[in-house]
């Protein structure tokens, strides 16, 4: 599962509105840029909210390779205004694996690579692997210069070969996709209906596009329109 723990719930609208979400890539020199948004649940007096918070990552060149490193920007103003949130051990270790995922993607060698990556939520801290698909798409697409559309967002843990595994809590993250005004869902394969739930009920209430993906391949494809 990935979730919060609520700070300033109040701030999303404002953050949808100062986060700069277009999907686009900036490349200067050695170093290219993106944002992208992500799904995660806050638990709201014990119950589960879906939420969207947003991704600002940017990849420099090393002069060395003495990488992949991948720094977090906790607290932190740069890349925006808004301070980056508190991020918990295991989301810092899942994305590191999309970093080694995204590489061997597209087989580059990411020692050369400085990855530096700002979560921007209204929770004080952010736990859970299920933004690490979204992460390695966006690193995919940035490196390789396509676009990733502002109205798709993801859900799903990569792993190392690059398989999307399963997440938790997929009803109350696409509440909170279709909140943001999103329109295009991806979830791991399998689970659009699963014991615990079936949300292509949901989905068509909400106006939603969810597709099932298994792979980064399939994702990259799906997100971008564009061949692997």
């Amino acid at each position: 599962m990935h979730s919060y723990r609520p700070f300033i719930p109040q701030l999303l609208t404002v953050l949808v509105l100062l986060v700069v979400c277009r999907g686009t890539v900036e490349a200067v020199e050695q170093r290219v840029s993106f944002s992208i948004p992500a799904l995660g649940v806050v638990d709201q007096g014990g119950k589960l909210v879906g939420a969207t918070h947003y991704l600002v990552v940017q990849i420099d060149r090393l002069p060395d390779l003495s990488g992949p490193q991948v720094q977090f920007n906790e607290g932190s103003r740069a890349f925006g205004n808004l301070k980056g949130a508190a991020l918990s051990p295991d989301w810092k270790d899942a994305a590191r694996m999309a970093v080694d995922a995204a590489a061997r993607a597209i087989g580059e060698d990411p020692r050369s690579w400085l990855v530096t990556v700002k979560n921007v939520s209204t929770a004080y801290i952010t736990d859970g692997p299920s933004a690490s698909a979204v992460l390695a798409v966006g690193i995919v697409a940035a490196l390789r210069g396509d676009t990733f559309p502002s109205n798709v967002a993801m859900t799903g843990r990569v792993e190392p070969d690059g398989r999307i595994s399963e997440v938790g809590s997929i009803p109350e993250k696409l509440q909170g996709a279709a909140q943001s005004g999103l329109s295009l869902v991806l979830i791991p394969k399998g689970q659009l209906r699963t014991r615990d739930w079936d949300v292509r009920p949901l989905a068509e209430s909400l106006r939603l596009t969810v597709l099932e993906v298994g792979t980064l391949r399939e994702a990259y494809e799906k997100i971008t329109g564009r061949r692997f």
